[in-house]
């Protein structure tokens, strides 16, 4: 009795560790790691500052240069740096883009300007212009920041895209490993895929209907974003389907270890990716967070721009669960047919019959 107990308890006491462990590993300490930020001006002013600020930031962050404003505005509001400062704005550079509500604004304000986007990532603002308002300070100068793609007044702590892609992941494994345990192999695999697929429509609509139209948290096109939903359920689902054929009743340990704990800071939806240890950054474009956080903060934010990318990720993680799954199948009837055939045969005499 006490082994079995033991046993039984080893699983909550695996998923605590991991949780515990992983977390707190990945971000108790946020630190950045090569954070893409830009100075944009005439060459003969940007790169004596940008020489200077590679020189004191190191590895931290990657400072280029660009010659216009423009260039500089269209880089942050494209996601292409977190950040980019302007020595010496013009009047028309100080009207682009709204006040950012992060930081105080004096009623004239004067000095360099800081070009920023908290609808890329509402934590990456205060690590982004942490150089250079330190480079503003040691100037005595005011640095001004505007922010060109701002957070929507439903979603000011940029969190509504994160939880909606924890939602739509937990519906992909829980599914799949409640189909494992209750049906194991009474359930073919072309009812699995097809109950995976309806669950999956429904359990996109529902997250959308709670997001969207009834808290208002979660806004864009909508056939996008039910589109990202059923593409993660199937990806995620799909996946743990064929995590099952390995792990039997202990799936949900390897496939919430994989698609949640590691998947949470991986996707850069809590923090930025850049503040990661190395590990989890290596596993930010692969695993399917990353594609439907990425895929709704697209279709809320930014038009839609470069979606596709994150739709092909889900799909190629739905196809591989599939395929992979109808491989271990097909092996392991193979070998299953190969023993009873084996079995079946009829044993021979100990000595051939002496012929008479």
């Amino acid at each position: 009795m006490v082994r079995s107990i033991v046993r039984v308890l080893l699983f909550p006491f695996a998923m605590v560790v991991l949780l515990v462990g992983i977390y707190t590993a990945a971000m108790h300490a946020p630190t950045p790691h090569h954070l893409k930020i830009a100075v944009a001006g005439p060459p003969a002013q940007t790169g004596p500052l940008a020489t200077s600020l590679r020189k004191t930031l190191g590895d931290a962050y990657d400072v280029s240069t660009v010659a216009s404003t423009e260039q500089a505005r269209q880089l942050v509001a494209h996601r292409a740096v977190a950040a980019a400062y302007v020595p010496a704005p013009t009047p028309g550079d100080r009207t682009a883009g709204t006040p950012s509500t992060t930081f105080a604004r004096p009623p004239q304000p004067g000095g360099p300007l800081l070009y920023t986007a908290s609808a890329a990532g509402a934590a990456q603002v205060n690590l982004a212009a942490a150089p250079f308002a330190n480079v503003a300070v040691q100037q005595h100068q005011f640095l001004q920041v505007r922010d060109l793609v701002p957070l929507s007044t439903d979603d000011t702590s940029d969190t509504s895209t994160m939880y909606a892609a924890i939602g739509l992941t937990l519906a992909g494994y829980l599914s799949a490993v409640m189909l494992s345990t209750v049906f194991g192999t009474g359930l073919t695999r072309r009812r699995t895929v097809a109950a995976l697929a309806a669950f999956g429509a429904v359990a996109a609509l529902a997250v959308w209907l709670i997001t969207g139209p009834i808290l208002g948290a979660v806004h864009g096109f909508a056939p996008a974003i039910l589109v990202t939903g059923w593409l993660t359920v199937m990806a995620v689902g799909l996946a743990t389907v064929f995590l099952s054929r390995f792990c039997g009743r202990m799936t949900a340990l390897p496939a919430v270890g994989i698609f949640m704990f590691l998947g949470m800071p991986a996707s850069g939806a809590a923090l930025p990716i850049e503040t990661m240890p190395a590990p989890i950054r290596a596993l930010h474009d692969l695993l399917p967070m990353t594609s439907t956080s990425g895929s709704l903060r697209q279709i809320m934010y930014f038009d839609s721009d470069g979606i596709d990318r994150y739709w092909l990720t889900l799909a190629l993680w739905a196809v591989a669960g599939l395929v992979l799954t109808l491989a271990y199948d097909a092996l392991k009837a193979r070998r299953t047919g190969h023993r009873n055939d084996t079995a079946n045969q009829p044993r021979q005499a100990a000595e051939p019959a002496l012929s008479r």
